[in-house]
This record gives C-alpha cells, sequence and structure tokens, in this order.
C-alpha cells in the first residue's frame, strides 16, 4: 500500500491499553458525582451549527474552531465548546423544564490549536451547567460541585476565586478605550509585573498602575483588605469585593478554606462572564484544570434573560495523574469449535447452567 498514513494529527494522541482506561474512570466518578447533587445528564453532537458559537457573547476565539460545509452548503464546526450546545439544549428542548435546570455532560471538544502551543486538540471535558434559580444560591451551588470534582482529580486541589466585573469596576474611573481594555486584560491574565507591552496614551498610565495592582491581589483573605483600599470610593468594586469575602468565608466555616484563593487578577472577555469567576488547579499540572463562572450574558445571545453558572474540567489534563490497571484475561482457546465456544460462556456466565447458555 502506498501513502499509509501512521502519525496522528497535532494536539490529539492515541491512548493505548490502561491510558484508554484511565478518562472512563474518572469520567464514571465525576458523573457519579454530579447526579447525587441533583444534576440530570445531557450529550449534544459533535456536530453543531457554526452559528451556535458565532455571537458576540462566545468566549470561543473564532480561529480555533473547526469549520466546515454539509452538502447542502450550511457552515458546521466541531464542537470547541460545551457550554454554547447545553444551553442551546436548555433553550430549546428543555425550556418549558422547572428551573433551576441542574445539567451535567461529560463530552469531547475540539480546539484548533496552532502546534508549536503543545496543547490538546481535542480533550475530553466534564461539567455542570446551572440555569435559572436564586444567582447567589446557585453561584453556591456551582462552586461546591467544583470543589467536590477537583478532590478527585489530584492532590493539593486548589480553586482561585475573582469576580468578572471587578476590573471594569475600577476602569470606568478612567478614559479608556476598549482596545486598551482589552490589552490591559491581557496583561493582567498574564501575571507579567514588568513593563506594561501595549500602546497607551500617557493619560492612562494610571490604568496600567491599575493593572499591575491587580496582577498581585491573590491569596488569602488579606487580599480583600488590599482591595478595599484599592477601591475606595468606588461602591460598585466594594460590593463585589463584599460578596467574594462572604462567599469564600461561607466555604472556610463549611470546611473548605485549604482549598480556596482569592485572586482578583483573573479576568475574563466581560461580554461572557458576568459575576464571579474561577479557576481549578491541582498539584502535578501547570495550567489550569477546571474553569467556569457565571455568565448571565450568554443567555442573551439565545433570547433569554435567565441567569446561569457552570464550569468545564478537562479530563484528559487530569487523566496523566491516574493509572489503572488492566483487568485480567483467560487463556480462553477457540481452536475446538462448539467445545471451545460453550467454554467462553460458561467463563462469561458462570451462573448460567450449561444447558442454559445453548
Amino acid at each position: 500500500m502506498k501513502n499509509v498514513i501512521k502519525n496522528i494529527p497535532s494536539g490529539t494522541r492515541d491512548l493505548i491499553y490502561e491510558e484508554a482506561l484511565i478518562p472512563g474512570k474518572i469520567e464514571d466518578t465525576l458523573l457519579d458525582i454530579y447526579f447525587r447533587l441533583g444534576y440530570k445528564p445531557v450529550s449534544t453532537p459533535e456536530l453543531e451549527y457554526y452559528k451556535t458559537f458565532d455571537h458576540d457573547k462566545n468566549d470561543i476565539n473564532e480561529e480555533s474552531i473547526f469549520r466546515f460545509s454539509d452538502m447542502d452548503g450550511k457552515t458546521l464546526a466541531l464542537r470547541p465548546d460545551n457550554t454554547s450546545p447545553v444551553v442551546r439544549v436548555a433553550m430549546s428542548k428543555l425550556k418549558d423544564e422547572k428551573l433551576p435546570l441542574l445539567l451535567c455532560y461529560s463530552q469531547n471538544v475540539f480546539r484548533n490549536i496552532k502546534a508549536f502551543h503543545a496543547k490538546r486538540s481535542q480533550m475530553l471535558q466534564s461539567g455542570v451547567e446551572i440555569i435559572g434559580g436564586d444567582k447567589h444560591e446557585e453561584d453556591m451551588r456551582c462552586i461546591f460541585t467544583a470543589l467536590e470534582a477537583l478532590k478527585i482529580c489530584g492532590k493539593k486541589a486548589k480553586l482561585e476565586i475573582g469576580h468578572a466585573s471587578f476590573f471594569d469596576a475600577l476602569i470606568a474611573e478612567y478614559e479608556i478605550d476598549e482596545e486598551d481594555k482589552n490589552n490591559l486584560r491581557s496583561y493582567i491574565a498574564a501575571k507579567n509585573s514588568g513593563e506594561y507591552p501595549f500602546t497607551t496614551a500617557l493619560k492612562n498610565q494610571k490604568a496600567v498602575e491599575l493593572a499591575s495592582s491587580l496582577q498581585r491581589l491573590f491569596g488569602t483573605t488579606e487580599v480583600l483588605e488590599r482591595a478595599q483600599k484599592l477601591a475606595s470610593g468606588n461602591q460598585k468594586a466594594l460590593e463585589i469585593l463584599d460578596y467574594i469575602g462572604k462567599t469564600v468565608d461561607e466555604f472556610t466555616k463549611a470546611g473548605y478554606g485549604d482549598m480556596l484563593i482569592i485572586d482578583l487578577g483573573i479576568v475574563q472577555k466581560i461580554e461572557y462572564y458576568t459575576g464571579l469567576v474561577f479557576r481549578g488547579y491541582v498539584d502535578g499540572i501547570g495550567e489550569a484544570v477546571l474553569s467556569g463562572g457565571r455568565y448571565d450574558n450568554l443567555l442573551l445571545a439565545f433570547g433569554s434573560d435567565l441567569s446561569a453558572c457552570g464550569f468545564g474540567l478537562n479530563i484528559s489534563a487530569v487523566s496523566e495523574l491516574h493509572s489503572a490497571t488492566l483487568p485480567g484475561y483467560s487463556p480462553l482457546s477457540f481452536s475446538a469449535g462448539a467445545e471451545d465456544i460453550r467454554k467462553a460462556a460458561k467463563y462469561l456466565h458462570p451462573d448460567i447452567e450449561k444447558e442454559d447458555i445453548t
């Protein structure tokens, strides 16, 4: 044969033997947690119409979406994200269900990642989406679910909590255009306190200093005290800090304090996230394995003003920390035809009489 392809696309992996067992075991454990907490499973197609993700409330870079056309000329996409498809289902097939909707999933997502980024183009993602209901109660439910999910992922699990609107509340006091706002968000997210790498007018140097300060606002509750000084006189920013503080305090009282970190430098696309945002880490993996928060604005893209929050957990990344043992195999032979077939059936069904097998 000519041109036999033995390699696989960049960002994908073959899972061999024990490796192939691990994701399923983690997946089953996570789903068990979700089910016991009242979440109900949904599954969506790997192929979606591109318009499902093509809206201004989307958190996915359009360049990372695999796109192609079907035979009718309609643009399709390999699912790059689970939240939008789950919301689509909630706003259509489940629109008459009692609120809040507690939904969970475990399915692959696909991202068109450049080879030199050394990231996965395909990953198994598990998560929950909570739609409708009281915002504070559902924030608490979502964070609790995330903490319990992180516990089974690895050692020294940590959840960083911030707020999508804190930066915006502070930056509103300065004259700055949208491009520079986005540049500042990128600067904060990079956690690089060096020289600000973007072009910003001199009149906005205080905004750059603000962004630099936010990079250092992470740690225990003492961070809130420092942040309150930074937000002095800004009522909206102070209310956000108060909400973060009360939320962290409740979980600390419940025994989860050692898993929580406050990070006011977590910035997301403000059009997507609207409230608490969080990221989960486990020892041994140098990037977040869980990401989520409140995303009320996304529902607007689907014609609804309901509130929503959720998270996605990267099972593919977490799998690298786990091990599995292959089940033992009996050395069955089928060389003797019917007699060996009977023996194999008896091996698989030891409680069934031989006569019943045939």
